[in-house]
């Protein structure tokens, strides 16, 4: 049996790929993909297992088919995606739980083994749950006086889930889910092309101004580089960014999660290692449309990759229209 050509005909708008031995699914719901495989292999009889391979997958299982192959389910980028299945996964496990539904019975019980240790929840509490996500508001970047600022960092504006109780209490919940994620995506283009803000813009990053050139001769500026004076800069963005009053929840994998409180009026504690010429990659004519800051650093207490990518979202951008920056939890 072709194995790729059958899973063509009932899988629509996906793409299927077979690296060595493996057959990869792309998709844009990649758990909806997976459920329509699982009930053709119950049709077919073909006999399978429905395993967990942290080599293959970030967080989902995949079929293990003997002697064939691995069919593993993997997104197609795009945003937003993988978070609203989450929150509406999240939101049915935490009603069932205040209606005493026991947490190994529940899909994210190992999220809510995390929450009781951190938020301190118990089953034994009244909340109602207020799914936001759609609601999430645009976060704008303002650059003055050689500072950049972000907007809407509070947990009121990043929540994808508000919990409520009797006394008006509010918790607001901020979802991240898969191995690595976006904490934000802003336009900042217009002050990398303003000459007024950007030999300062590019100071404040440790930028390179020369070779910021490659995105074209509009983007180039004579600066100076302090990458020690850079750090404590993106430290202090980073942290803001990261936002305030809010619970950050990051399922990496299957009981590989991490939840961190931060509290009003406080911010995340981040703590990045020394910034160093190697740290910066730079756009090149015919090699590449992006630049990007590459560092390690400590968020609450955890390890991350940390990336700064200035670039465009489609493949027609050539300038540094957006900052976006992706965090993976090492």
């Amino acid at each position: 049996m072709d194995f790729v050509k059958e899973l063509t005909k009932i899988l629509k708008d996906t793409k299927i790929e077979r690296p060595k031995k493996d057959i990869v699914v792309k998709s844009k719901d990649r758990n909806a993909s997976k459920d329509i495989v699982e009930k053709w292999l119950k049709k077919n009889k073909i006999t399978y297992k429905d395993i967990f391979k942290a080599s293959k997958s970030s967080s989902i299982n995949v079929f293990e088919i003997t002697g064939i192959a691995d069919i593993i389910f993997k997104p197609i980028i795009q945003k937003g995606a993988g978070g609203v299945k989450f929150e509406h996964e999240l939101e049915r496990d935490l009603k069932n739980y205040w209606n005493g539904v026991e947490k190994k019975d529940l899909q994210h019980g190992d999220v809510l083994l995390e929450m009781e240790k951190v938020v301190k929840i118990s089953p034994k509490d009244v909340w109602t749950t207020v799914p936001m996500g759609s609601q999430n508001q645009r976060r704008l970047l303002t650059f003055s006086g050689g500072n950049l600022s972000v907007s809407n960092s509070t947990g009121k504006t990043l929540t994808d889930i508000t919990l409520k109780n009797s006394a008006g209490k509010e918790v607001y919940l901020s979802l991240k889910m898969s191995k690595s994620f976006y904490i934000l995506s802003a336009a900042i283009e217009q002050y990398f092309a303003n000459p007024t803000t950007q030999i300062k813009l590019c100071e404040f990053f440790g930028l390179d101004g020369y070779r910021m050139g490659g995105f074209g001769v509009k983007y180039r500026c004579e600066t100076t580089s302090n990458y020690a004076k850079a750090k404590n800069n993106i430290q202090e963005f980073l942290s803001e960014v990261y936002g305030t009053d809010v619970i950050i929840i990051h399922k990496k994998a299957s009981n590989n999660v991490k939840v961190s409180k931060i509290s009003k009026g406080t911010f995340a504690k981040i703590s990045l290692s020394p910034l160093s010429e190697d740290s910066y990659v730079y756009p090149e004519p015919n090699v590449r449309k992006y630049a990007v800051i590459k560092m390690r650093g400590t968020i609450n207490g955890s390890t991350y990759k940390i990336d700064f990518q200035f670039r465009g979202t489609t493949a027609a951008d050539t300038g540094p229209k957006y900052l976006r920056i992706l965090l993976e939890r090492i």
